[in-house]
C-alpha cells in the first residue's frame, strides 16, 4: 500500500502560508467590532479565530464599460454578500442556476474582481487587487472545475497536465515525478494512470484527476463546483467519501457548490442559500433541513425529488427576473406566495434567527 505514505510525504511539505493562521489570529483577537442594531447581523459577527475565508458587503458586476466620458454600469451578479467560512469545515452554496455560486467563487478565488466590499484571507484583507496579482496572494485557494473533463486537455497525458501546475509553481523537475506519483496514490488512483489521455478515463477517474491536480499545489481552500454532477450515485458516493477523507488528511476546507439538496445536506457543515445574487439565508446544515426560514429556501427543499416515493412540494413559479431588471424590494416578492405590498418597497435585512442562522425576510417569524 502506497497510499499512506503518500499522504504522510505529501503532509510533511506544508505551504509557505500555513503559518498565517496564528499569526492572523492573533491580530483578529484584539479587533474591535461595533455592535449592530438590535436584532440586526452585522458583517463583521461572525468574525471568529477560526475564519479562514470571510466577505462583506461583497458586490461583482458583470459587463461595466467604460466610455469617452462616461461609465456604462454592468450586471450586478454579486450584490452585498457576507459570508464567513470557519477552518477545516465544509461550506455548502446552494440556489438556482444564474443566482451567481460560481461567480461569487471565482471572485473568492481572484479570477474575477470584486467592485466593492472586502474579502479577508486568515483575517487579512486581500481585496481590491487586479486579477493576476489576486491570485498569487490567493495561492491557497485552489478551484474544482464543474466538468473535469474539459479542463483536461485532450492532447497531454494525465501525467503531463499535472506537471505543468507545478512548473509554473517553481517545482524543480527532479520533484514533478514523485510528487505526482504520490499524490495520484492519495485519491485513490494507480500512478500508472499518469500515462493516458483523458479520453481514457472514466467520470469518476476524472473527478480523482482534477482533485490530484490541485492538491498537488497543497492548498488550504478547494472550491468545488459540481462536483458530483454528472455521475452515477455509486461513483456519487466514492467521490463524496473521497472529499471526506482528504479533508480530514489535508486538513483542507471546502466550499461546496451544488444543485443536489441532497448531497449538501450529507456533506456540508453549514449552508448558504444564494438567490440572484445576494443569501437569502444561511446557517448549519442541520439547521437549514429542519427549520428553513426563507420562502424561497423552503421551496428549494419542497421541490427536490424524493427516492422514497413521496411526492415533491409545488415548484416555484416563473422563471428568475433578470439581472438588468431587478425587483425593487425583496427580490423574491414576484414569486413568493407570501408576498406583501412591504416585500415590494423595501429590501429585508438580514437578521439573526439564532446563533449562527441568518434569514432576509420580512416574514420569516411567520415561519417559525
Amino acid at each position: 500500500m502506497r497510499s499512506l505514505p503518500a499522504v504522510a510525504s505529501i503532509r510533511a511539505a506544508p505551504s509557505p502560508m500555513r503559518a498565517a493562521p496564528r499569526r492572523f489570529r492573533r491580530c483578529c483577537s484584539r479587533r474591535i467590532v461595533p455592535s449592530p442594531a438590535p436584532g440586526i447581523m452585522s458583517p463583521c459577527r461572525r468574525w471568529r479565530l477560526s475564519e479562514i475565508l470571510g466577505a462583506s458587503s461583497l458586490v461583482v458586476e458583470l459587463g461595466a464599460r467604460r466610455r469617452l466620458l462616461r461609465r456604462l454600469p454592468g450586471v450586478r451578479a454579486v450584490d452585498g454578500v457576507d459570508l464567513s467560512v470557519e477552518e477545516g469545515e465544509t461550506f455548502g452554496i446552494v440556489g438556482e442556476s444564474g443566482c451567481g455560486k460560481t461567480t461569487l467563487a471565482r471572485t473568492l478565488l481572484g479570477l474575477q474582481r470584486e467592485a466593492a466590499g472586502e474579502i479577508r484571507l486568515a483575517g487579512r484583507p486581500v481585496s481590491g487587487e487586479a486579477p493576476r496579482q489576486a491570485r498569487a496572494t490567493r495561492a491557497a485557494i485552489q478551484y474544482v472545475h464543474q466538468d473535469p473533463g474539459a479542463a483536461l486537455d485532450p492532447w497531454w497525458t494525465v501525467g503531463a497536465t499535472l506537471a505543468e501546475g507545478l512548473a509554473i509553481h517553481g517545482v524543480a523537475a527532479a520533484e514533478r515525478q514523485g510528487r505526482i506519483a504520490e499524490t495520484l496514490s492519495a485519491v485513490g488512483l494507480d500512478p500508472a494512470l499518469a500515462a493516458r489521455y483523458p479520453h481514457e478515463l472514466s467520470g469518476g477517474q476524472q473527478r480523482r484527476i482534477g482533485l490530484a491536480r490541485i492538491l498537488l499545489l497543497r492548498p488550504r481552500i478547494v472550491i468545488l463546483d459540481e462536483p458530483t454532477a454528472g455521475l452515477d450515485l455509486s461513483v456519487q458516493a466514492a467521490v463524496l467519501r473521497l472529499l471526506r477523507a482528504l479533508r480530514g488528511r489535508f486538513g483542507l476546507t471546502l466550499i461546496f457548490i451544488s444543485h443536489d439538496l441532497s448531497v449538501v445536506r450529507r456533506v456540508c457543515d453549514r449552508v448558504a442559500v444564494m438567490y440572484l445574487g445576494r443569501i437569502v439565508e444561511q446557517g448549519s446544515t442541520a439547521e437549514i433541513f429542519a427549520a428553513p426560514r426563507h420562502p424561497y429556501t423552503r421551496a428549494l427543499l419542497a421541490a427536490a425529488p424524493h427516492l422514497d416515493g413521496r411526492d415533491s412540494g409545488p415548484s416555484l413559479q416563473g422563471d428568475p427576473p433578470s439581472l438588468r431588471a431587478v425587483p425593487t424590494g425583496c427580490r423574491f416578492h414576484p414569486r413568493c406566495p407570501a408576498a406583501l405590498p412591504l416585500c415590494a418597497e423595501r429590501a429585508p435585512a438580514t437578521e439573526a434567527v439564532a446563533p449562527g442562522h441568518a434569514v432576509a425576510c420580512h416574514r420569516w417569524r411567520e415561519a417559525a
